[in-house]
């Protein structure tokens, strides 16, 4: 086999088996040239008719390793999660700003399915009420609400909240910029909360989302920090890709990143798996909020790099973390 046929045939299987991965084509070119150099006394000698496998084989670890360093690899519920906010919004104009009232977790469901469930926070957990979505693969296929059929027209005289209270919640007060306190509508809450008799203290104990994510203590955290297979700094780094990506942030808003390591509460479980988190911060000091502005809380596998989950909070007032 000629050189030229070599370097095609080498190019097409690399080409065929790694179309999603990123290479550096410095590195795979200086394997290439080592097929046909030649020897020269006192220098490195490479033998002539060097194994096509072997260059292969070669190529393919320095391609691998240089796509890990860019790739960032999400979990299946990240594009699930993803998928479950557009329909939020679609179905019930629910925004990512009205998610900060919001906790939402995923859970596997049947036939690989992702559920994916939105509760309002504490006393707001009556009045909001839970929102279901399953979604197969990144297509929903089925969205409810607990208060699906009741008035929400009587504003905040209502028993079920939904999009016109929310958007109450979270207006911009002209004179501070700011949303209204919420403390402004716990009259409210506490008085259908009186009238339906719930009991939010009670229902938060018993809510499955208090164990969404626990963080480590002890020797539970010692035995994460010894198996995690990243430093602090590589963890930081694919939370901060994995928010630009998966939010689409601009290169302005990416150059307002800040970002938070608290090494006590980093170490976590996130429904049953071992996760490294830390806390993205966006547009912090920019003169105007944007939607994507606010704080991302990423969760990274400890052992494979994966990221596992991503929550928002919108500067705005929104998010779902």
């Amino acid at each position: 086999m000629n050189h030229e046929k070599m370097r095609e045939h080498v190019h097409t299987g690399i080409d065929r088996q790694c179309e999603s991965l990123t290479s550096d084509p410095y590195r795979v070119q200086r394997v290439l040239n080592m097929a046909h150099e030649t020897p020269k006394t006192g220098g490195f000698v490479v033998k002539k008719k060097l194994s096509i496998g072997v260059i292969f084989v070669i190529v393919m670890i320095l391609t691998t390793i240089t796509a890990m360093a860019a790739t960032i690899l999400f979990a299946k519920r990240v594009p699930a999660t993803a998928a479950a906010d557009r329909a939020m919004l679609q179905t019930y104009g629910i925004t990512a700003q009205m998610q900060s009232l919001f906790t939402r977790t995923s859970t596997e469901g049947d036939n690989g399915t992702t559920i994916v469930t939105y509760e309002g926070r504490e006393s707001l957990a009556f009045v909001l009420g839970k929102y279901t979505v399953v979604v197969d693969g990144q297509t929903v296929s089925s969205i409810s609400w607990s208060r699906d059929g009741e008035d929400t027209s009587g504003g905040l005289e209502a028993s079920a909240w939904g999009k016109e209270q929310l958007e109450e919640i979270l207006r911009i007060d002209p004179a501070t910029g700011r949303p209204a306190d919420l403390r402004t509508f716990q009259p409210y809450i506490d008085r259908i909360n009186q009238q339906y008799n719930f009991d939010y203290e009670e229902a938060c104990e018993d809510s499955a989302n208090e164990n969404y994510v626990v963080v480590l203590q002890g020797d539970d955290f010692q035995k994460a920090k010894e198996s995690q297979l990243f430093t602090t700094q590589e963890f930081v780094q694919i939370a901060k890709k994995a928010v630009c990506e998966r939010y689409h942030l601009t290169a302005q808003q990416a150059s307002l990143i800040t970002i938070d390591v608290d090494e006590n509460s980093a170490y976590v479980m996130l429904d049953g798996t071992l996760c490294y988190r830390c806390w993205i911060f966006v547009g912090e000091f920019s003169s105007e909020n944007t939607e994507q502005e606010g704080t991302y809380t990423v969760y990274v596998n400890l052992e494979t790099g994966v990221v596992e989950d991503i929550m928002f909070l919108s500067e705005q007032g929104g998010g779902n973390g």
